[in-house]
């Protein structure tokens, strides 16, 4: 009874930060407009797209569609509504809860669990990123799926084939929603090797089968590439490979690892992220050196491995990632920690614990207001001026910052608003900021409408 009035409570706190007021937080902006759009292809023109996201803007290259797969269901039961994005928000916080307490659980204990879940719970940063629909929002429950398969593998005595291909295609499925999941391959792969040198027969084969099950995972952007002149892998070669690229800065990615670490160090500087990341080495050299189980002593050694491997990668991309480029971290992180102090004296952690949340509550609650320009907002604007131009002739504009008009044209298009395409119309404009004699929607968004229409804001 104890432990199920505390996982209770976790939950509820997890829940409430995440889905509090998560109506007027959620945003529409590129992204989801883009997804939208996808799945109203799948749906209503049974188009089925090979493409996903692109990884780097017009020079990069495409990952396969899975985040809009998973999307699809939403928007069939809400008619293509936006709302849609909420629903599948909700429903994922909330497996994903239940999902990654039932694998730590099991790779690790119930307290560790509980632990885990309720610094993920508190970080300002996750919380963030946890209410943002968007594909890498699967990316931190992907890693532990992937710890749990190096489990299965540990512990099964007659490895079946299926076991490795399917491996591989699970983890190449996760890839695809962003490319920093390449490295759990190299984690998975590095595990397997240890895993390899204490077998009494060894074989390669297993090797061989998760890189199939891999690329198989791939199959829709292979399918793509043939259909259009091998576009994303003259787009891979241009972005890590090509002369022309952008001059390379190899420590531009410490100043974004500062910034990534700060809802745990509570500062924002390079030293001490460097610090930290030294400091890191250190606990897991002790935690291996400490425990005596196999499986454990494993999954430190190859998380050390991937610890030192990582910067290499943000070394030879050589731009300055976003900070979510390092989320795939943010497990190994909580759990290194979390174990050490279970050897050391867990009950440091509770205090941690209170002392995160006590220094970082006003970033957190502010994670809770209103977002000015969120899919609540640019739906009421939508629907204000399909109520003010009604059946006039009418045309509409954006006189907005590059990229903030980005979600208004999917609204423009579900509502049905119908533009005349002649210029001599009226014009009515989206604005951000908002100006005088707008129809304001919030601080940040008005509505000029034109003095043809006859209409005012009354």
């Amino acid at each position: 009874m104890k432990k199920i009035i505390v996982i209770i409570i976790i939950f509820s706190l997890f829940c409430f930060l995440r889905f509090y007021n998560l109506e007027k937080r959620v945003i529409f902006d590129w992204d989801q407009e883009n997804y939208s759009f996808q799945v109203k292809r799948i749906l209503v023109e049974n188009r089925l797209t090979l493409i996903g996201p692109r990884v780097k803007d017009e020079v990069g290259f495409f990952l396969a569609p899975y985040f809009c797969y998973l999307l699809t269901p939403f928007y069939f039961f809400t008619n293509l509504h936006p709302s849609a994005l909420i629903i599948f928000l909700i429903f994922y916080n909330s497996l994903s809860f239940f999902l990654s307490f039932y694998f730590l659980q099991r790779l690790f204990g119930f307290w560790q669990a509980i632990f885990f879940l309720a610094f993920w719970s508190i970080n300002y940063f996750l919380i963030s990123f946890d209410t943002t629909p968007w594909n890498p929002i699967v990316i931190p429950l992907a890693t532990i799926v992937v710890w749990y398969l190096g489990k299965l593998s540990f512990e099964e005595k007659n490895k079946k084939w299926w076991f490795y291909l399917f491996s591989g295609f699970l983890i190449g499925f996760f890839n695809n929603f962003h490319f920093q999941f390449i490295l759990l391959l190299i984690f998975f792969l590095f595990f397997e090797a240890i895993l390899l040198i204490n077998e009494k027969r060894p074989s390669n084969k297993k090797f061989i089968l998760i890189l199939l099950g891999y690329f198989l995972s791939f199959l829709p952007i292979i399918i793509f590439d043939f259909r259009h002149n091998f576009l994303n892998l003259k787009g891979f070669q241009q972005l890590f490979f090509s002369s022309n690229s952008q001059s390379k800065d190899i420590n531009v990615w410490w100043e974004v690892f500062g910034n990534f670490l700060q809802p745990i160090v509570q500062v924002n500087n390079v030293l001490i992220a460097k610090l930290f990341y030294l400091i890191f080495i250190f606990i897991i050299l002790y935690l291996i050196k400490k425990i005596k189980k196999r499986f454990f002593k494993l999954f430190y050694q190859s998380t050390l491995f991937l610890w030192l491997i990582f910067p290499l990668f943000f070394i030879f991309y050589g731009q300055r990632p976003s900070e979510y480029y390092f989320i795939f971290l943010y497990p190994f992180i909580y759990l290194i920690f979390i174990n050490f102090f279970f050897r050391v004296n867990n009950y440091f952690l509770l205090g941690i614990f209170v002392i995160i949340f006590l220094l970082t509550k006003e970033k957190i609650f502010l994670k809770l207001k209103d977002e000015a320009q969120s899919l609540f907002y640019k739906i009421k604007t939508v629907k204000i001026i399909k109520e003010i131009a009604g059946n006039n002739k009418f045309n509409i504009s954006f006189s907005t910052p590059l990229g903030r008009n980005h979600g208004f044209s999917y609204l423009i298009d579900y509502f049905q608003i119908k533009q005349s395409g002649n210029f001599k119309d009226p014009l009515i404009e989206i604005r951000i900021p908002p100006r005088e004699k707008d129809i304001r929607i919030n601080e940040q968004i008005g509505i000029k409408i034109p003095e043809e229409l006859n209409i005012t804001d009354e």
